[in-house]
């Protein structure tokens, strides 16, 4: 339902970059959106107390060690930094059968985020996207409230390695991308067997009667399929959904047979698609005449296990898609 980059403004275009109390950091070489470490407020003597982070916003104070974090947004990529997470959106981001019980103790904020409940919950720490962005002054009231806008990091290995900075959490981001890479090389070793060097993918998200291919950062395995095993891309998905930084880019059923002729098709039925909907692209005479439908090559992702991309949720996600290839090629 929901993709970086496709519901910002331009007003929140601008990087994240954090500062000292009495002038800016220099970036370091690293991705886009990356930021150095936080300014931290330290007394003599003493353990640093808080730290100093500038957003687009404006400079914002928050505690070297938040107790109670409010989490509009980003609350699955704040947990895997092991920073405690006390609510968070249900509706739109909770639900993810890889945080089961770490969610289990978040308490739901609404969605985009009751302004109300939030000051119920006593908050040390806010973190929001846009989707609360203008809601942002009245959360700043009721505690430090961090803006993070989606245009500051393209994948889920920038968002970690960009809020472990923020948050002074580079070691625990580190650990995350290590276990990232030892995943990647072990769902490849895996698939050896099944999927040959160099064979193609599309993903394709059917949502009602629209049908649509999307890129590797929209969710539903994107990550997982194209850059933890390297499957190839098609070209008119790089460009028109990767490289333009929309990540889902709509088709007619009748181009089906133009765009979708990769040697394997990933397809994720969103909810609220009836089943004469899903019928109406699964058992029509155009389906029928793709090469993976031909040669078996179709991998259903259920919506509500693939809908997620956080840190946690993708490494779940790349052990079952792996098992589904193998299993596809016996």
């Amino acid at each position: 339902m929901f993709a970086k980059k496709y519901w910002i403004t331009a007003a929140t275009a601008a990087v994240l970059a954090v500062c000292s109390a009495c002038g800016s950091t220099p970036k370091t070489e690293s991705t886009p959106g990356a930021v150095p470490a936080p300014a931290a407020n330290q007394p003599a003597g003493g353990a640093a107390q808080s730290i100093t982070v500038k957003t687009t916003k404006e400079e914002v104070t928050i505690p070297a060690q938040p107790k109670r974090v409010v989490a509009a947004y980003y609350h699955g990529t704040l947990t895997a930094l092991g920073i405690p997470v006390v609510g968070a959106n249900k509706e739109w981001w909770m639900g993810s059968p890889f945080l089961k019980e770490q969610e289990a103790k978040m308490e739901d904020i609404g969605a985009p985020g009751s302004v109300e409940k939030i000051a119920t919950m006593d908050p040390d720490l806010i973190v929001i996207n846009g989707f609360a962005e203008e809601n942002y002054d009245k959360l700043s009231k009721i505690a430090p409230t961090v803006f993070i806008p989606y245009t500051a990091y393209n994948n889920v290995r920038e968002e970690v390695k960009l809020l472990g900075e923020m948050f002074g959490k580079q070691k625990e981001a580190a650990q995350w991308l290590a276990q990232y890479e030892e995943k990647s090389k072990a769902v490849r070793e895996k698939v050896k067997g099944a999927v040959k060097e160099g064979e193609s993918a599309v993903l394709i998200n059917v949502r009602e009667k629209k049908i649509s291919f999307l890129g590797d950062n929209y969710g539903r395995g994107g990550e997982v399929i194209y850059n933890m095993l390297k499957m190839k891309v098609p070209d008119f998905v790089q460009k028109e959904a990767i490289d333009s930084g929309k990540q889902l880019v709509e088709i007619s059923m009748e181009t089906l047979p133009t765009y979708a002729n990769a040697d394997h098709i990933f397809i994720c039925i969103n909810d609220g698609t009836t089943e004469e909907q899903m019928k109406a692209v699964l058992e029509s005479p155009i389906w029928k005449t793709l090469p993976a439908v031909k040669n078996n090559k179709v991998h259903m992702l259920d919506y509500k296990t693939y809908l997620h991309y956080d840190p946690i949720s993708i490494l779940g996600q790349a052990d079952l898609i792996a098992d589904m290839l193998v299993k596809s090629a016996k």
